[in-house]
């Protein structure tokens, strides 16, 4: 039985879509019923939850995502991306069950040196990171604390940390929604083009996780990413092309929305390792959002 945390949000959205298509079953949970702030509670929910339905997998996709926010809202934003995290794979390792987390972009500075518009171009999985925010450092703290569970010696459990960046899906308002429902507001829209990595449909985040785990893939530190490159301008102008927009689209640079959290200005992953390990390539962006269109009756 798979156990599904944050089952509510995009990711967790597309897990219960793809786990229902291929017959696969789940528990499916999110923050309404399990606080996985609460480790005392969180150990005896699986353990009962183990008990009676044998879970061989737990995936977490709950997570503290609004960056400015956990400027502000800083224990919180440990408790969630950094303690939770951890306590789960210490679960999971004792109960013998894989599990999957996720990481972002975030947690590099942007400061890559000689990178080029090229596919295989970007943030290796071995690159020393350096956050810049509290919600970039939180997440590290987390693939740190998960990475030492990871290498205990007593842990016979896969354990794997996805790190992912730009993440557009079903479950929550995200980018792609907010460009559309702006477009119908105003006829300009300022859209920053100093910030490159590359946009990540949930769905095809949820595939390969899927597939990093049946396919039994060592333990450790992943990146997944749609293909492609692209700044947050790029992006904009893909979907507003797509739904005809006629206003004025304007380049701008981060510093004119005074936002509290620095982003690094490239965070480009490299999927180099995900695509060598599972023999799959990996949809463009602009295909991404293409389905997401599709799908979701855009």
């Amino acid at each position: 039985m798979k156990l599904i945390f944050g089952a509510n949000g995009q990711l967790g959205t597309d897990f219960k879509e793809l786990f229902d298509s291929i017959g696969e079953k789940y528990i499916a949970t999110d923050r309404d019923e399990v606080d996985i702030t609460n480790g005392d509670f969180l150990r005896a929910y699986i353990k009962t939850m183990h008990q009676n339905y044998k879970i061989d997998t737990i995936i977490n996709c709950a997570a503290y995502n609004d960056v400015d926010k956990a400027e502000t809202e800083k224990e919180l934003c440990y408790k969630v991306n950094a303690e939770a995290p951890a306590n789960l794979a210490i679960i999971a390792s004792e109960i013998g069950a894989t599990y999957i987390t996720y990481s972002t972009d975030f947690v590099f500075n942007g400061l890559l040196e000689g990178y080029l518009y090229n596919e295989n171009i970007g943030y290796i999985e071995e690159d020393e990171p350096h956050p810049l925010s509290t919600y970039a450092k939180a997440k590290y703290e987390g693939e740190l604390l998960v990475s030492q569970v990871i290498e205990n010696p007593e842990n016979t459990s896969k354990i794997y940390i996805i790190r992912t960046s730009w993440v557009f899906g079903k479950g929550n308002k995200n980018f792609v929604d907010k460009i559309i429902e702006w477009s119908k507001e105003k006829n300009e829209l300022k859209i920053v083009d100093d910030q490159i990595s590359s946009p990540t449909y949930s769905k095809d985040l949820a595939f390969f996780s899927w597939e990093l785990i049946t396919k039994g893939c060592e333990s450790g530190i992943y990146h997944f990413t749609n293909d492609g490159i692209a700044s947050k301008y790029d992006q904009a102008k893909y979907i507003l092309e797509k739904i005809l927009w006629k206003g004025n689209l304007i380049r701008v640079k981060s510093e004119e929305f005074n936002l509290l959290a620095e982003r690094p200005k490239f965070s480009k992953l490299s999927c180099k390792k995900i695509k060598e390990k599972l023999g799959i390539s990996i949809p463009d962006w602009k295909n991404a959002i293409d389905r997401y269109f599709k799908e979701s009756n855009k």
